[in-house]
């Protein structure tokens, strides 16, 4: 079990430790025997230095017996020369004291053992137990015992090592836990721990804790299905709950989407809700794309399907061409079956000879010639124009600060943020304070629109995480 730091003895010396000599008394034991504890090595590789006054007749030199507790711990050690006097006994354990003696060995004699000296190695402390460690979201905690002995010195402090990073954390001798924090998400995580007392400048590692995988962002939503309603300007959108990263799902996100380009998101909250409805939509083929949320961000957004077409309401189609139907109501009067979305080029044609003129005389001066004769068509298309145009237009009247706050997670600190609109347009007039504690402050200017809007925030780390606010009219 024991090293030993040892000098190969004559065949003779073995014969005589063999053999018992009727003279075996006729040597002196040496004299002025002194041990000391060495301050090196590892736990198990301790040593102590002993010394003693040569013995004549010694021809074989001298041989050394290392006990713990009075029982003699591994075979004894043999010193060829007469003329030696001291020796190096290594493989102890720091910390511990062991006794020694030592007796004088000629070709036809061995003297009685010397009286017994002591000394205790000094070394590094033992190997630490092995740690364990638990996690919250992407932090980690190690915690871990005092090794069984300090080795001969106290312990000043322990070294907690992260394997497959290499990242550490020191802290002193009356600490047993250490804080790993802000790991990537999915890392694969496990531990060791040195304890030190500066008799060297590293400790021996203890064994490894169990590996674990932190959480993740959710996997990529699949099985993404379009279809329409009843409803000639609605679309469905339903999916596969994915795997949550090892973390609860907070949401959903829905993108509509157009030729390519998101025209309009939905955040749904409900984590066991699988689908999201788009209404409103004018006539024209829509796809969409979803991705799942948790805390620790939003996953991969989903594959996007083919397109489906969308019929859309006639009032829809209608209002989407408006914008010229008013001048050429006018000058149809009559002939106004709407089902002309042919209007458009009509419209666009018409306005270059007189397209101002015509709306305001028949509003001032036409009501007196020809009370019976356009009255009727007039009013019908001033109103319905008139409330397009006023529910467009409906802003708020002065600026609106709106607040949240940001999960815990979230560092604010050097955050990026971008507004947008239920139709993915970005907001730049909107302005944007986030707090140090992750309070975030959205004013919206005079003139905004009432709806809901998304706050995106990019950390630093390009942690990204989305905020909804809604913005209403005061009454």
């Amino acid at each position: 079990m024991m090293k030993r730091i040892a000098v190969a003895l004559s065949f003779t010396l073995i014969f005589t430790f063999l053999v018992p000599l009727q003279s075996a008394t006729a040597l002196d034991p040496p004299a002025g025997a002194s041990a000391t504890g060495n301050r090196n090595g590892a736990y198990n590789e301790g040593s102590v230095t002993l010394s003693w006054t040569p013995v004549a007749a010694a021809d074989n030199g001298y041989a050394i017996q290392t006990l713990l507790n009075g029982v003699q711990v591994g075979t004894l050690t043999g010193i060829g020369g007469q003329d030696s006097s001291s020796t190096v006994v290594g493989g102890l354990q720091g910390g511990t004291t062991y006794s020694f003696k030592i007796r004088a060995v000629s070709t036809s004699a061995v003297s009685p053992w010397s009286t017994a000296v002591t000394a205790s190695p000094i070394t590094s402390p033992s190997t630490p137990a092995k740690p364990t460690h638990s996690n919250s979201l992407l932090d980690v905690t190690v915690r871990w015992a005092a090794p069984a002995s300090d080795g001969g010195a106290g312990v000043t402090s322990y070294v907690a090592t992260e394997v497959n990073s290499g990242r550490t954390q020191t802290v002193n001798s009356t600490t047993f836990t250490a804080q790993f924090n802000a790991f990537a998400s999915g890392s694969k995580v496990k531990f060791n721990v040195r304890a030190i007392n500066g008799v060297t400048a590293e400790g021996t590692a203890s064994a490894n804790s169990d590996e674990t995988t932190l959480p993740s962002t959710p996997s990529k939503v699949s099985g993404v299905i379009l279809a329409r309603t009843s409803t000639k300007d609605e679309m469905r959108v339903t999916w596969e709950i994915p795997g949550n990263g090892g973390s609860t799902l907070t949401g959903f996100e829905v993108f509509l989407r157009q030729s390519g380009s998101d025209i309009q998101t939905s955040q749904v909250t409900d984590i066991e809700a699988n689908s999201a409805l788009f209404s409103g939509l004018a006539a024209g083929s829509y796809s969409a794309q979803v991705l799942a949320k948790n805390v620790i961000g939003s996953g991969e957004r989903s594959t996007e399907p083919t397109s489906i077409a969308i019929e859309g309401l006639a009032d829809a189609v209608a209002a989407s061409s408006s914008g010229g139907g008013g001048g050429g109501g006018g000058g149809g009067g009559g002939s106004a079956p709407t089902p002309t979305p042919t209007p458009t080029p009509t419209v666009s044609a018409t306005p270059t000879p007189t397209p101002t003129p015509t709306p305001t005389p028949t509003a001032s001066a036409t009501p007196k010639p020809t009370p019976s004769s356009s009255p009727k068509p007039t009013p019908v298309a001033t109103p319905t124009a008139s409330k397009v145009r006023n529910k467009t237009s409906t802003t708020i009247s002065k600026a609106t600060t709106i607040t949240a706050s940001l999960p815990k997670f979230i560092k604010p600190a050097g955050a990026k943020t971008k507004i947008t609109d239920a139709k993915g347009k970005v907001i730049s007039a909107a302005k944007v304070n986030i707090s140090s504690k992750g309070k975030v402050s959205v004013t919206f200017p005079k003139g905004t629109k009432p709806g809901t809007y998304t706050v995106k925030v990019t950390t630093k780390t390009k942690k990204v995480w989305y905020l909804s606010v809604t913005v209403k009219k005061k009454k």
